[in-house]
């Protein structure tokens, strides 16, 4: 029989990537080549494009009802839609990305630019036949409903609960761009997981924090995370020398998503315990709990949900294994 370790390391995956997939934005039609059947056949984001990855015609539009993996469907845990939570944040943004964004060749104050993607006299057109990236061409790899194209929103594969398109990079922040960020959002982060009435999410900010500032982890969806620890977990602070950790160690780490246009969101709130021994040698006895941007609980070790945290405890032996399972704060982000 497989070992434990082996069969987590082959049934196991890392969702909860980095939230959202697929993102278009609209065209103004008021320039030069407003009226042209040119310019609507070639915009694709006009609503008459059948290639349009938000047409409702499309069946891999991300946003289409019927689609598991649309970000908006009610049964993903991480609608930005939500009422609950998860939404971009209202209050807090990274400025030089929206300022960047705003420089997006098929935003409205752009769109009569000779660099208009969709201009006639654009080389680099995104519907001309020799555009090797042509949004409908058959052949194009990055044609939303390409097979071979990895953000393809109705692949097999991109059907995690946070994200149409699977796994992306994480957005690189500043030092100050990161700790003005999680210092904006950290009220919103508390009332979130208070919601769900977890004594851990209830009074984690007060325990001493081991990362200088939030930095993007890959194994938790690249998103921008913190470490925290309480009393009984103070040996956590020498890091590869901590040792297992003693019964009643507490660790939490938040988290935000941080999109291409500089808004952010809270994301899932990652909590372990160290119970009593015994008390699931499956887990190294650790208890891994994760709350969602709602409020609501997704998963717990032995509790409600308990198979959805499995991956957690997949990948924490898997790589931590030398360290009693302790994914430690990156050299550059720690506090000594």
């Amino acid at each position: 029989m497989r070992s434990r370790r082996t069969r987590l390391l082959s049934t196991s995956v890392i969702p909860f990537v980095v939230f959202m997939g697929v993102a278009v934005g609209g065209m103004d039609a008021t320039g030069p080549l407003a009226g042209s059947p040119v310019y609507a056949a070639c915009n694709p984001c006009a609503v008459a494009n059948p290639c349009s990855p938000c047409a409702a015609a499309n069946p891999c539009n991300p946003c289409a009802v019927a689609n598991p993996c649309s970000p908006c469907a009610a049964s993903n845990p991480c609608n930005p839609c939500a009422a609950g939570g998860g939404g971009a944040s209202l209050a807090c943004a990274v400025p030089r990305l929206q300022a960047a964004a705003r420089c997006n060749p098929c935003a409205v104050t752009k769109s009569c630019s000779p660099c208009n993607p969709c201009a006639a006299a654009n080389p680099c057109n995104p519907c001309a036949a020799a555009n090797p990236c042509n949004p409908c061409g058959a052949a194009n790899p990055c044609n939303p409903c390409a097979a071979a194209n990895p953000c393809n929103p109705c692949a097999a594969a991109a059907c995690n609960p946070c994200s149409p398109c699977g796994a992306a990079g994480a957005i690189e922040l500043t030092d100050a761009e990161a700790t003005e960020v999680y210092d904006c959002l950290l009220k919103e982060m508390q009332a979130a997981y208070a919601k769900s009435d977890n004594e851990v999410a209830l009074g984690y900010t007060a325990w001493r924090r081991f990362s200088k500032r939030a930095y993007p982890s890959a194994t938790h969806g690249n998103r921008h995370v913190q470490n925290y620890a309480n009393e009984a977990a103070k040996s956590y602070g020498a890091y590869e020398e901590a040792g297992p950790m003693p019964d009643g160690a507490k660790l939490a780490k938040d988290s935000f998503s941080v999109m291409a246009d500089g808004s952010v969101s809270v994301g899932p709130l990652f909590i372990m315990e160290k119970m009593p021994a015994d008390w699931n040698p499956d887990s190294g006895d650790w208890r891994y709990t994760m709350i969602m941007p709602d409020g609501s609980v997704f998963g717990a070790t032995k509790g409600k949900g308990a198979a959805k945290v499995e991956f957690c405890v997949g990948c924490h032996i898997a790589v931590a294994s030398e360290t009693d399972s302790l994914m430690l704060v990156p050299g550059e982000y720690r506090v000594k």
